[in-house]
């Protein structure tokens, strides 16, 4: 197993879930794919340096967890269904 950080995006605009709910809608998610969550870090919502998807802020969750890298690929087009969630990205930590 690999550690991993995952910086999720989400798009707070128009929904009335509250952000704790998304949260952990995540990382059920990750831990149905496998994945041992160590951290969760929500850093607040913060603006975009430019609009995207008609979108000018999002709500930043950074996750750290160890997984196969070969769950990285189904948790990422799991979490890709979720309207919810506006950007994803993943790095390998050392």
């Amino acid at each position: 197993m690999r550690n991993y950080e995952a910086l999720i995006v989400f798009n707070m605009k128009g929904t009335e879930t509250p952000v704790e709910e998304l949260i952990n809608t995540v990382a059920a998610t990750m831990k149905e794919e496998g994945a041992d969550i160590t951290a969760t870090e929500n850093t607040g919502r913060r603006e975009f340096a430019y609009e995207s998807n008609h979108l000018s802020a999002g709500q930043y969750v950074t996750y750290t967890f160890s997984a196969e890298p070969s769950a990285i690929k189904t948790i990422r087009e799991r979490l890709r269904l979720n309207p919810q969630i506006h950007l994803q990205y993943y790095k390998v930590l050392g």
